[in-house]
C-alpha cells in the first residue's frame, strides 16, 4: 500500500469514528435533556417484525407496516417522545402494536394532541407525548388517497347543514336529539376524537338538546343518523335520516356535495334522491 492511500484510508478511519462518538455524544445530551427516550430502544434494536396499526373504529383501516426505513421512521419519532403522568381522555384513534414474534407490546394513539402535558400514546404503564409527525409523516401517508379531501369540514358539516334545515321541527318536538355517526362505517376510517369535541359542540349551537349517540339509541325521542353512500377525493354522497318517535315519522335527506375549482366543499341537502345517484 503507498503512503498516499494509507493517508485517505486513514482519514476515512477517522472521520467514521468522530461520527459514531459525535451519533453517541449526542444521543447521550439529548437522552440527559429528556430530548430523548430509550424506552423503544428494542426497535432500533431490530427486534420488531412487523408494526401494526390499526384504527379503533374500522376494523378493515389496518396498516402492516415491515419495511424498515418507516419502522425506523417511528422509532425516531417515539424516541423523541416525552413521557408525561397524565393521558388524554379521548378515546384512542389507533391502536400500535410492536411484534416481536410471540411478544406483542401495544399502544394507544390519540390523533391531534399536541400540547406538552397530556399524552396521546400510552400503554398500561406509560405515558407520551410524540410529536405530531408521527401523524402528518406516517398515518397520513399510509391512509388511502381516495379520502375526500378536508374530509373533517364535508363530514360533519353536512350533518350539521341537514340539522339547520330541519333546525324548527327539532326544536319543537323537543325532547332528546341523537345524533348517530356509528353505523357509518364506510367513513369510520377517517373520524378521529378531536374532531368529534369540536362535533359535539356545533350540534349544541343548532340544536341545545342535541348530543352525540355513544351507545343506547333507544334513550333518544329524536334520532338524527347517517350513511354514506360514496365518495371520491371530490365527490362525497350521504343519506342523513331524521326520525321521530313523537309522531313516529321518517324523513330522508340526501348530501350530494362537490369540490370545486376555488378548493372549497359545494354541499347540497336535498328532498330526494339524485337523479345521478
Amino acid at each position: 500500500m503507498n503512503s498516499k492511500k494509507y493517508i485517505i484510508l486513514s482519514l476515512i478511519s477517522v472521520l467514521v469514528s468522530l461520527i459514531l462518538v459525535s451519533c453517541s455524544i449526542t444521543d447521550a445530551i439529548q437522552s440527559k435533556l429528556g430530548n430523548k427516550n430509550k424506552d423503544f430502544e428494542y426497535i432500533k434494536q431490530n427486534k420488531v417484525d412487523k408494526i401494526v396499526i390499526q384504527s379503533t373504529r374500522d376494523t378493515g383501516f389496518r396498516f402492516v407496516v415491515t419495511d424498515k426505513s418507516t419502522i425506523s421512521e417511528i422509532y425516531d419519532l417515539l424516541s423523541s417522545a416525552k413521557a408525561v403522568s397524565e393521558k388524554s381522555s379521548l378515546d384512542p384513534d389507533y391502536i400500535f402494536e410492536m411484534q416481536m414474534g410471540k411478544d406483542i407490546k401495544k399502544f394507544n394513539y390519540v390523533v391531534g394532541i399536541y400540547d406538552k402535558k397530556t399524552g396521546n400514546f400510552y400503554d398500561d404503564k406509560s405515558t407520551y407525548v410524540v410529536p405530531k409527525r408521527l401523524d402528518n409523516d406516517i398515518i397520513q401517508n399510509l391512509s388511502f388517497i381516495r379520502k375526500p379531501r378536508e374530509f373533517e369540514h364535508v363530514y360533519y358539516q353536512s350533518i350539521i347543514d341537514v340539522m339547520k334545515k330541519d333546525k324548527d321541527k327539532l326544536i319543537q318536538d323537543g325532547g332528546n336529539i341523537g345524533v348517530d355517526i356509528s353505523e357509518d362505517r364506510d367513513c369510520a376510517q377517517y373520524i378521529l376524537s378531536t374532531d368529534l369535541e369540536q362535533f359535539k359542540r356545533d350540534i349544541k349551537a343548532v340544536v341545545p338538546k342535541g348530543e352525540l349517540v355513544t351507545k343506547d339509541t333507544d334513550k333518544y325521542d329524536t334520532l338524527i343518523s347517517v350513511k354514506n353512500q360514496g365518495y371520491k377525493t371530490t365527490t362525497f354522497k350521504t343519506i342523513v335520516t331524521i326520525t321521530s318517535k313523537k309522531d313516529n315519522s321518517q324523513t330522508n335527506y340526501y348530501v350530494d356535495a362537490k369540490y370545486d375549482d376555488f378548493n372549497a366543499w359545494q354541499i347540497s341537502v336535498l328532498d330526494k334522491k339524485p337523479d345521478s345517484w
